[in-house]
């Protein structure tokens, strides 16, 4: 989690192992913010968040049993969890359950006792769903046909105290291309705008070119085909321009714009999840591909440009390689 938590920019962390391949959890927060840890389990952990700006409140994340038998062992946690403080309180995670019918798509429908026993938990506990914006489903199993599943398995609630201090709380179902669920993100105030800067023309060769088919052939014909007269330095300049110039003539129809072109495929992917991700699986799936290319591409990007060589291309640190480029730029 250490390089998660550099590239991310966060100062603090608390990481819960997984067990094998399963579970895991992680808190992070920025140095702004002061977090006062109470408990931590690997289904849960649960902290006082202190600011400058609001009064105290508490902040627990939760992951749930999935397996069916254990499901009430999450209710009960929920439950202590709400005994050991008063403050108001916002619960986040992955439940692993669905309120109602209308929560899950395909194959058979929910038993009701199970989604009883979330609902009379929330009741007990004080916390109410903050509803959201986006894609209802938020986790899906993968599979196709028949036997595709998708359900509103992560959720965001909270205590009315927590709700009278953030009045403008909205929760966000976050389309992503790496994971079976999807994100949730809460705003708790109108963002500002954010100004975009130019970036610099590319003038160097790229190594995330490599990666183009036509590469190779484009620097072979570009090599031969150019016949420059005039002393030998000379004209191996003038032969390394013109590769340049064609190189880069290539990366503009092939690579375009690198920050938007991720961008408009996300807007498509959220789209066609809009219209249901079972009629639309195929296209889905090869949008999150291409998705997950364009990032790699960003990747190398960056990483070329922070000299951090000794990190192999692959470790997603695109973040982290930005910073570095950035401030060795920063540096007078």
């Amino acid at each position: 989690m250490k390089p998660i938590q550099t590239e991310l920019g966060f100062a603090s962390m608390l990481a819960v192992p997984s067990e094998r391949r399963r579970g895991g959890l992680a808190m992070l927060w920025k140095s702004d913010v002061t977090i006062d840890t109470q408990t931590y389990s690997p289904h849960h952990i649960d902290v006082q968040v202190l600011m400058p700006s609001t009064q105290p409140w508490r902040l627990t994340g939760l992951y749930g049993y999935s397996e069916e038998q254990l499901k009430p062992e999450t209710w009960r946690l929920m439950r202590h969890l709400y005994n050991r403080s008063t403050l108001p309180w916002l619960c986040i995670g992955d439940y692993n359950e669905i309120l109602i019918s209308e929560e899950k798509n395909g194959r058979l429908p929910r038993p009701l006792p199970p989604m009883l026993a979330f609902r009379n938990t929330l009741l007990a506990c004080g916390l109410i769903d903050l509803g959201y914006h986006g894609y209802r489903y938020t986790w899906r199993n993968g599979r196709e046909g028949e036997a595709f599943v998708e359900e509103r398995l992560d959720r965001v609630c909270a205590s009315l105290g927590w709700s009278e201090i953030y009045p403008a709380a909205k929760v966000h179902h976050l389309t992503v291309s790496y994971s079976d669920h999807d994100s949730i993100l809460i705003t708790t105030a109108p963002q500002n705008a954010q100004h975009n800067r130019r970036r610099q023309k590319i003038h160097c060769f790229e190594e995330k070119w490599v990666a183009h088919p036509e590469c190779q052939k484009i620097i072979r014909d570009s090599w031969t085909q150019t016949q420059p007269s005039g002393s030998p330095m000379y004209c191996l300049f003038e032969k390394i321009k013109t590769c340049r110039a064609h190189l880069v003539a290539c990366s503009k129809s092939s690579f375009g714009n690198a920050r938007a072109r991720p961008t408009e495929k996300q807007q498509v992917l959220e789209e066609l999840v809009e219209q249901g991700y079972e009629p639309n699986q195929e296209r889905i799936h090869t949008l999150r591909k291409e998705i997950n290319e364009l990032i790699h591409h960003e990747e190398v990007y960056w990483r070329q440009r922070s000299r951090s060589i000794w990190l192999p291309a692959g470790d997603k640190n695109t973040r982290f390689f930005y910073q570095l480029t950035k401030g060795r730029r920063e540096i007078p």
